[in-house]
């Protein structure tokens, strides 16, 4: 039959037949891409930042979620972005060589689910095996003194390389890059549906090291740990 209704006919030609829709969960989503953005737009609503340079996060995730709170955001990315958002701006660079950007300009930088892959070559940067390393460095180099970086990235007990989708980081290692430049201020991890603050004040090595010992073991991946670091020199 056409239906009873006249304004929406049943036609046969728009069927869509969605047959498994009501046996899903109310809302599908990544937990760890779900709460490391919810993480660091948190942070960047609590200090009343309101200009932000980001090295690849998520446009649909963090970067909305700044937007939303109108945050100007400056976007940093290899790959060109030929779109105009407003409050959104874009500067194509490489993150591992930001040479086309001033030293000591950035009051806050962000890099959530994206240094893990760098010199990979997987977004058509140059393959680089310190690629992570170096782009750390340019962070330091890029941040103010009193400036913060909120950094998440895959983490485990060990390093391992994961060709050539990303890289999985003992937290040690990224913090070990950053310091002294930096101290760590907050190591976090994404764990059973809720961020747990591991140490938070002036993180030791130390202190980093018998957390690191001691995280979940995630098989053939790794839990996302999240990072605060602020530059003091």
């Amino acid at each position: 039959g056409g239906g009873g209704d006249l304004k929406f006919k049943f036609e046969e030609d728009y069927q869509m037949n969605c047959l498994i829709d009501c046996i899903m969960e109310a809302g599908t989503f990544g937990q760890e891409y779900f709460f490391q953005d919810m993480w660091a737009a948190n942070k960047i609503y609590r200090s009343n930042i309101k200009q932000v340079y980001d090295i690849g996060s998520r446009m649909d995730g963090f970067i909305a979620h700044l937007l939303a709170m109108e945050v100007s955001v400056t976007m940093l990315d290899i790959r060109p972005f030929p779109h105009a958002i407003e409050g959104l701006n874009f500067v194509q660079t490489n993150a591992m060589d930001m040479s086309n950007i001033p030293d000591n300009s950035f009051e806050v930088v962000t890099g959530l689910c994206s240094f893990e892959h760098f010199g990979l070559g997987r977004y058509g940067d140059p393959v680089d095996y310190d690629g992570w390393k170096k782009a750390l460095h340019e962070v330091c180099r890029k941040l103010k003194v009193g400036g913060s970086f909120y950094l998440s990235v895959p983490v485990g007990r060990k390093d391992r390389l994961q060709w050539n989708a990303h890289r999985i980081f003992n937290p040690c290692t990224i913090a070990a890059e950053m310091i002294p430049a930096t101290v760590l201020t907050e190591f976090s991890f994404i764990a059973n549906w809720k961020i747990n603050t591991a140490l938070a004040g002036n993180v030791s090595l130390q202190d980093l090291k018998v957390v690191s010992e001691n995280l979940p073991i995630i098989e053939n991946g790794g839990l996302f740990g999240l990072f605060e670091f602020k530059k003091i020199s």
